[in-house]
């Protein structure tokens, strides 16, 4: 599979790095505001929040000025026309111009709005003002060139170039959600890709699907998301984008894939980032102890109960494995089973054992129940 991380490295390894070292939105956008009036360049940053601070609507900057919403709008669409007639429009735009246009064609042409400002901004860094210099320069300067996908029960937020491929992307999606639906739990990326790669759409239309694509057309999708652990599913799986306390314990541990002490749980969640609230351990804890897919398996310990274990105290778990076994089992076999399930010293066991209306020593040193 390709490397996504790459995309803009591959982009930079063709340019020249001094035309690189221009890519900077906020750069661009004060160079090309030099066209201005100071009550233009006013208007143009407070309507698209170039400063970072918030969009301002047409009545409130109107009642800064004293004239009406029309007025400001008026003001706004000169301005817009003023730079994109000026001499030196090109030139300026130009390094951002290109940067996009080969970002957004490795990846099909399509890239939901995220990880497209993402890649494009990992020059600069990635903050509110470069955000929103940049979506103005493709929403309102370069727009001959880069159409949005606004958004819908289908689609996220997006940008395409005017030739994209949209029935590609529609198909991609509806190929992809069939795949994740019939596998009925997160699957990694690399999973969805081979099957897709098995069906009749693919083989019809191989030499314009790259795995990059695959992946950017799938991103685009709002039915289908990607956890903090890589794994694709649909976006109403709490395993995919975790709402509930019990949503994060569950991924946490079926991602560590053994016990784990509820404060380590607490820790990993709020490490994860799933959200921005944080996971306190006694509420964890609260969590653990009222949910029965959690199991008890040591002081502070849980495991999941699908891998196997069993709720109950030592005894109990002694009791069942006799009972599997169905005969007497010497104390070292016994020690050996109780430990796959609980994590419990040696002689905790070994006084669970000494209980003589559970369990009998036998002659030969093996177990029953009693």
């Amino acid at each position: 599979m390709d490397d996504q991380n790459s995309i803009l490295d591959r982009v930079i390894t063709s340019k020249k790095t001094t035309e690189i070292e221009q890519f900077n939105p906020a750069e661009v956008v004060s160079t090309l505001f030099k066209n201005l009036t100071s009550r233009e360049e006013d208007v143009l940053r407070r309507r698209f929040g170039l400063a970072g601070k918030s969009k301002e609507t047409l009545e409130e900057i109107g009642n800064t000025y004293s004239v009406t919403r029309e007025r400001v709008r008026q003001i706004e669409n000169t301005a817009i026309a003023k730079i994109k007639n000026s001499k030196n429009f090109g030139s300026t735009v130009n390094v951002i111009e290109s940067t996009l246009l080969s970002v957004l064609e490795q990846q099909g042409s399509i890239m939901c709005e995220d990880s497209m400002l993402a890649e494009l901004l990992q020059v600069v860094g990635d903050n509110a003002v470069n955000r929103q210099n940049i979506i103005f320069i493709i929403s309102e300067l370069l727009n001959t060139k880069f159409k949005p996908i606004k958004p819908t029960d289908q689609f996220k937020q997006s940008w395409r170039t005017t030739h994209a491929p949209l029935h590609l992307l529609e198909e991609t999606i509806a190929s992809a959600l069939e795949i994740i639906k019939s596998n009925g739990k997160p699957s990694p990326i690399t999973d969805i890709i081979e099957k897709i790669s098995k069906t009749e759409f693919y083989q019809n239309n191989q030499q314009q699907l790259s795995d990059n694509t695959i992946i950017s057309y799938i991103e685009v999708s709002q039915q289908i998301s990607r956890n903090p652990f890589d794994e694709y599913g649909l976006s109403e799986w709490g395993s995919i984008v975790p709402k509930r306390m019990n949503d994060k314990i569950f991924l946490v541990l079926k991602k560590h894939e053994k016990p784990m002490h509820f404060t380590e749980i607490a820790d990993k969640i709020n490490q994860t980032k799933f959200d921005d609230r944080k996971a306190y351990p006694p509420t964890v804890h609260n969590e653990l102890i009222l949910n029965s897919q959690y199991v008890l398996v040591g002081r502070g310990i849980y495991a999941l109960k699908e891998w196997g274990y069993k709720p109950g105290v030592v005894a109990k778990v002694l009791l069942d494995i006799i009972k599997k076994n169905e005969g007497p089992m010497s104390r070292d076999g016994l020690v050996r089973e109780v430990l796959n399930q609980r994590i419990v010293k040696k002689n905790t066991i070994h006084l669970a054992l000494t209980d003589k209306t559970k369990f009998k020593r036998l002659s030969d040193g093996n177990y029953d129940l009693a």
